[in-house]
């Protein structure tokens, strides 16, 4: 594990905590490192030693690395390319304020310590049953909180409220993404813009059908099931 690692997991612990409808909509750059991830907040949680080091983590962060975020591919290979330069640009992300970047939903990790585990530990273990009673009641809050944020999303904006706080989802019509509008081809199972599953799922905790672009059941609370890379 690196600082990568460490700022993604942090990223995703704080979206659960702060604004867990974020874990399935779009957030600009500039949303990104200035109010959710900013430096000053991270370093001693994340363990970073400098400034620079902080920049070059996100830098590596925002132009997909190891997949953690899907965004907008020019923008992903502008900041590939800065990092490559013979002295580092790690500051080029900077370019880029409104650029809109996603979780890839095939890669956020469980809440929780097990998230430090490898990645074939994590998938042989139950987190859901684990642990005694008061671990099980500990998850609950988050669960209820994220389930609640998700609802949130399909509620239209009104008064004094629309615009603020986190980016609307786009009205998706027939046919189109539910997460960012635009239409994929007839027979995507997910969306080549931004990543979303077109298809339905199944709950692997009740069996309850959930939407695509759902990241918790609207039945049991429990959060979808991570596919193999690859899978469709």
């Amino acid at each position: 594990m690196d600082d990568l690692d460490r700022l993604y997991f942090e990223f995703v612990e704080t979206l659960r905590r702060e604004r867990p409808a974020a874990l399935t909509e779009p957030l600009t750059v500039v949303e990104l490192h200035e109010q959710i991830i900013p430096y000053r907040r991270v370093r001693n949680p994340v363990g970073f030693r400098s400034n620079g080091d902080y920049e070059t983590a996100l830098t590596r962060l925002l132009s997909g690395e190891r997949d953690y975020l899907l965004s907008d591919r020019d923008m992903q290979e502008e900041l590939k390319a800065g990092l490559n330069d013979v002295v580092p640009d790690i500051r080029r992300y900077r370019a880029f304020p409104g650029t809109r970047v996603w979780l890839n939903p095939e890669e956020i990790p469980p809440p929780g310590d097990i998230r430090y585990a490898p990645p074939e530990l994590r998938e042989q273990i139950d987190w859901l049953s684990q642990g005694d009673d008061s671990a099980a009641e500990s998850h609950e809050p988050e669960r209820e909180e994220a389930t609640a944020g998700l609802a949130a999303v399909d509620e239209p904006a009104t008064g004094a409220s629309a615009g603020a706080g986190t980016l609307a989802r786009p009205e998706a019509g027939p046919g189109l993404c539910p997460r960012c509008g635009v239409r994929p081809p007839e027979t995507a199972a997910f969306c080549p813009h931004c990543g979303c599953r077109l298809s339905a799922d199944r709950c692997r905790n009740c069996g309850a059908e959930m939407e695509p672009a759902w990241r918790f059941c609207a039945d049991c609370g429990a959060p979808r099931a991570r596919r193999p890379a690859g899978s469709a």
